[in-house]
C-alpha cells in the first residue's frame, strides 16, 4: 500500500506541475511521445518477448533431446528377439529380412536397398515421411514415429546403421553375409577396408581385379603372389594389386585385355566382371582349361560347364546368371568352388589348404557350415 501511494503521489505532482508549465516550456514534446518514445518502447517489448519465447523454446527442445538421448542410451542386450543399441551400430542383413523399430528408434541405410513396410518412418534428413513401399535413401537418418515402423531389405544384402530397439524377422533367403564371414575366417576374404559391414562391400559390383585376386586365394597361392619378384607388365595396375598381377602374368593366369594407344599392356582392373568370367577363373582353379586342342570349356559356356562338372547346380546357375554379379555372388561362387571336385580328384579345398599352408581340418569345418547355406 505504501508503494502504491507513493506512485499516486508522484503522478499527482507531475500532473499539477504540468498545469503551470506553458506549451513553450514543455519538458517532453507530444511528437516525441507519439514517435520516438513509442517506437523504442515497442521495440524493447518485442525484443523481450522474443527472448522469453526463445528461452521457453530452447528449454522445451533440450528436455525433448534429453529424453530422446536417455531412451537411446538404454542397454539390455537381446531379450525376446529385441535388440537394443546405445548408439549407431551397423548390421549386415539379407534380402527379405524385416526389422521392426520401436517408436523413436533410428535407422540409416549404408549399403544395398531397403523399403518402409509398415508404421510411420520419418526421414529426418529430408524432413519427409517415407511412404509404405518407398525406398530408404542412402545415408539419410530415419526415425520410427509414434508407433513401431518396419523396414524390409530388398537387395541380396544390405548394411543398416541402427540405434534404439528393434526386432528382426529373418528371411529364408541366401545368406551371403554368413558365407562371407566363413571365407573371412578361412583367411580367403580380406575385405576392401570399407568402414562398415565388416569391410566386405558385398553390395557393390565385383571388379575384374577382385576376381583375379580371389582366384589366386582359392588356388592357395596368395603368399606366393605377395612375395613374387616378377615384373608387372600392366600399365593400369592399382598399387595394392601390383604383386597379384605380376604373379598372375608370370604364371600365365592372365594376359590382360590388350594394349593401349601407347602399346602398353592393359588388364582392365576396374572393369566389372560377370558370373561367367568369374566362373572361368573358378574352372581354371579346379584344373579345367579353355585352351589347347581339346578344351574343357570356353568362357562363353563357363556356367553350363560348371553345372556339368558338378561345381554348381542348375538352380544356382539360374540365380547367378539372372542378377547383377556383385561381391556377394563372388562369395557364393567361391564357396561352391571350395566344395567342388577338381579335374584330378579331391575337392578344391584340399588344394587351397595344401598350397596355402592352412589348417585343412579347421577350413573344412567352416566350409561344412557355410556350404549348408547354398540353394538346394
Amino acid at each position: 500500500m505504501k508503494k502504491a501511494a507513493s506512485i499516486l503521489l508522484a503522478g499527482a505532482i507531475l500532473v499539477s506541475g504540468g498545469a503551470v508549465v506553458t506549451a513553450s516550456e514543455s519538458l517532453v514534446s507530444k511528437s516525441y511521445v507519439d514517435g520516438t518514445f513509442t517506437t523504442q518502447a515497442l521495440e524493447q517489448v518485442s525484443k523481450r518477448a522474443e527472448e522469453e519465447m526463445s528461452a521457453s523454446y530452447n528449454q522445451a527442445l533440450n528436455e525433448l533431446n534429453s529424453k530422446h538421448s536417455s531412451y537411446l542410451s538404454q542397454v539390455g542386450g537381446s531379450t525376446g528377439g529385441t535388440s537394443v543399441s546405445s548408439g549407431l551400430s551397423d548390421r549386415r542383413l539379407k534380402k527379405g529380412d524385416v526389422l521392426t523399430l520401436s517408436s523413436g528408434s533410428g535407422v540409416m541405410l549404408l549399403a544395398g536397398s531397403a523399403s518402409a513396410s509398415g508404421g510411420v518412418l520419418v526421414d529426418t534428413t529430408a524432413g519427409t515421411t517415407v511412404a509404405a513401399g518407398g525406398g530408404l535413401t542412402a545415408r539419410h537418418r530415419c526415425l520410427a514415429g509414434e508407433t513401431a515402423a518396419a523396414v524390409t531389405i530388398t537387395s541380396d544384402t544390405a548394411v543398416l546403421s541402427l540405434e534404439g530397439s528393434y526386432t528382426l524377422s529373418a528371411s529364408g533367403n541366401v545368406d551371403y553375409n554368413a558365407m562371407a564371414d566363413g571365407l573371412a575366417q578361412m583367411g580367403l576374404l580380406k575385405g576392401t577396408g570399407a568402414a562398415y559391414g565388416s569391410g566386405y562391400e558385398l553390395e557393390r559390383q565385383a571388379l575384374r581385379v577382385e576376381g583375379l585376386v580371389m582366384f589366386i586365394r582359392l588356388m592357395g597361392e596368395e603368399n606366393a603372389a605377395l612375395t613374387s619378384t616378377a615384373v608387372n607388365p600392366f600399365a593400369d595396375s592399382p598399387s595394392w594389386a601390383d604383386r597379384y598381377l605380376a604373379y598372375a602374368y608370370e604364371k600365365g593366369y592372365t594376359t590382360g585385355i590388350g594394349t593401349n594407344a601407347a602399346g602398353q599392356l592393359m588388364f582392365g582392373p576396374n572393369n566389372t566382371i560377370s558370373a561367367g568370367e568369374y566362373m572361368t577363373f573358378v574352372l581354371r582353379a579346379l584344373g579345367y582349361s579353355e585352351s589347347g586342342t581339346n578344351p574343357d570349356f570356353n568362357w562363353q559356356n563357363a556356367m553350363d560347364a560348371a553345372v556339368a562338372y558338378g561345381v554348381i547346380r542348375q538352380s544356382e546357375a539360374a540365380l547367378l546368371s539372372g542378377s547383377s554379379f556383385c561381391r556377394a555372388q563372388v562369395v557364393y561362387l567361391s564357396v561352391c568352388a571350395l566344395s567342388a571336385p577338381t579335374k584330378t580328384g579331391g575337392i578344391l579345398l584340399d588344394k587351397t589348404a595344401s598350397n596355402g599352408g592352412y589348417d585343412q581340418t579347421s577350413m573344412q569345418a567352416i566350409l561344412n557350415g557355410i556350404s549348408a547355406l547354398r540353394l538346394s
